[in-house]
């Protein structure tokens, strides 16, 4: 992806705020010309003091001191205002790149919810919080260090040039020319060396904070199989291929920066050899000096700048990935039914070598109690996503009361469908706030009714802060069978008319997963359960189960027909699959 691309992207998702940049460009372009007309009084004042010093000593005359005040005063407002527009630079330079660095994470987050879960398929969670955080923050120096300084670098030393040759010497004016120009073009030329390295260090950057972020969750393997030598020798492998990519782009930078400064100690010797020693030398040169500061803002930069745009690629391929799933152009009207069907239903992820779903056809009656079941990599969990639109099968036709999910809201569908997955995921906040994600306005009473459902009632009475009691990150206070009953709580605070369990129970004790199954069998309302259990000892006779092997329907039928003259269903009971 090109740096002029990148640039038009992150122009285009921040145009409102182009008129605040525009006025950052301003303030820099006139404070950076203060900054000359600074230097150059202080030095022709000097000058013009020298000359009337030595015109006074060989003349027989009375000598004519000079006020050094009006000078003094003039070059007090020059540093006034100088200070002033540097303030309105970084002012509305800042401000401009915080306020975008804000609606890039909005956009991030905003576009990244609707490729969930498919968006975490291949990708580690680290990984993506890196570009959500680290890069997005790095796209700051776009914004507040990239624009105003470009602009300026080429219309102050226009400027001051310009005025150099009609005000003072255009001879002088014309030897300095070539040199600033040359030190404006230097960070040019070197940009795709400067670009290549960035864009390594930001791929090792990534693969540095995935590797860690799986170490800090893996934490307990890690020590329990005594693999912290090896973790250890792999970060240090990550860390050094960091290394190496950041001393690559140092070597581009340093050889970027001694080029830079040999070109103005060039500029000044050219202005020695052209010219002969006396006052049009010495603004000249001063005029050169005080050039050094816009020039050195592109050198500056473009490091930083180059790593910016790495940063924004890497953000820029999630934001656009196109969704799995959208909302229909004309949603249908609500169903009225709670059956569940599915009918040829085929999916294949990305780069998979065969179906996770392979002509799968079902029938979940409204209000009944369903179980899911078969070998690990049999397709159970890809079948539960597709029922709230996880997924979108390939081909097939998945309908909720007898209508296409595909052609409901996504909010509407996601109402009535409430999903537990097997490793639910807790914020840091209290456990009423982790209930209320699923409906935000539900009262007390109804968070202590779902708790009760989920064999929890007991718990929540030991609490001291009840359901103000603060969970810790990723529900670090609380044991696995916990987590996944709060998880369930949480969806049925939402009162969904669909229930779908990915493994949900799979970490309660028998007797309490029974508890918890009677209490949601005595749901009021016809509420459809679909079940997907490795369980099998704990299906009850009556219970409709689907069994599933290879992404393939191989049998369905009652719990008791099944153990009675299913061989498949009969295996998976004997191993506990």
């Amino acid at each position: 992806m090109s740096r002029p691309a990148l640039t038009r992207w992150l122009l285009g998702h921040t145009r409102s705020l182009v008129p605040t940049l525009a006025l950052a460009v301003v303030a820099r372009i006139l404070g950076q010309l203060a900054g000359v007309a600074l230097l150059v009084t202080a030095v022709s004042a000097v000058v013009e003091a020298w000359v009337q010093a030595m015109l006074s000593s060989t003349s027989a005359g009375a000598r004519t001191a000079l006020s050094p005040w009006p000078v003094i005063g003039v070059l007090a407002g020059i540093a006034l205002a100088k200070a002033a527009l540097r303030y309105s630079e970084h002012y509305a330079g800042h401000w401009v790149a915080f306020t975008a660095l804000q609606r890039l994470r909005d956009l991030f987050f905003e576009r990244l919810v609707p490729q969930a879960p498919a968006a975490t398929r291949g990708r580690a969670g680290a990984e993506l919080t890196q570009r959500a955080t680290r890069d997005i923050d790095r796209i700051e120096v776009f914004f507040a260090h990239t624009l105003p300084p470009a602009v300026s670098a080429v219309v102050v030393p226009a400027v001051s040039l310009t005025w150099l040759g009609v005000a003072v010497d255009g001879a002088l004016a014309i030897t300095a020319a070539p040199f600033v120009v040359a030190a404006l073009l230097v960070p040019w030329l070197a940009g795709p060396a400067t670009w290549a390295a960035a864009r390594r260090t930001a791929r090792r950057r990534g693969a540095l904070a995935a590797h860690l972020g799986d170490d800090v969750q893996g934490l307990r393997e890690i020590l329990a199989f005594d693999l912290a030598d090896a973790r250890l020798a792999s970060l240090d492998d990550a860390s050094a291929e960091l290394a190496a990519a950041r001393r690559a782009s140092g070597r581009v930078q340093a050889l970027r920066a001694a080029l830079g400064t040999g070109l103005q100690l060039g500029s000044l010797v050219a202005l020695l050899a052209v010219g002969s020693l006396g006052s049009d030398v010495a603004i000249a040169a001063t005029v050169v000096v005080a050039l050094w500061k816009p020039t050195q803002g592109i050198d500056d930069f473009v490091t930083g700048l180059d790593e910016s745009f790495a940063a924004a690629e890497r953000v820029r391929v999630v934001i656009e990935a196109p969704p799995r799933v959208a909302d229909p152009a004309s949603p249908a009207p609500a169903p009225s039914g709670h059956d569940v069907a599915l009918d040829g239903v085929s999916l294949t992820y990305p780069g998979a070598a065969r179906p996770a779903l392979d002509g799968v056809s079902l029938t979940f009656p409204s209000g009944s109690w369903s179980a899911v079941v078969g070998v690990s990599g049999g397709g159970k969990s890809t079948l539960a996503h597709l029922l709230p639109r996880g997924f979108d099968p390939d081909s097939g036709t998945v309908r909720l009361g007898g209508v296409d999910v595909a052609h409901l809201s996504l909010g509407e569908l996601r109402s009535r469908v409430g999903f537990v997955a097997q490793r639910p995921t807790m914020l840091s906040r209290t456990l009423a706030d982790n209930l209320r994600l699923a409906a935000p306005d539900a009262p007390d009473d109804d968070l202590v009714a779902a708790l009760r459902i989920a064999a929890l009632d007991d718990w929540l009475a030991g609490l001291p802060e009840g359901l103000a009691t603060r969970i810790g990150e990723r529900g670090s206070t609380l044991s696995g069978g916990q987590l996944q009953r709060i998880a369930l709580a949480r969806a049925l605070v939402a009162r969904p008319s669909v229930l779908v369990l990915d493994e949900a129970l799979s970490q309660l004790d028998g007797p309490t997963a029974r508890v918890v199954r009677d209490r949601l069998a005595a749901l009021p309302g016809p509420t459809t359960v679909i079940e997907v259990t490795h369980r099998v000892d704990l299906i009850d006779d009556a219970t409709f189960v689907a069994v599933l092997d290879a992404g393939r329907l191989v049998a369905s039928g009652t719990a008791a027909a099944l153990r009675r003259d299913n061989e498949a269903f009969a295996l998976l009971e004997a191993r506990g699959a």
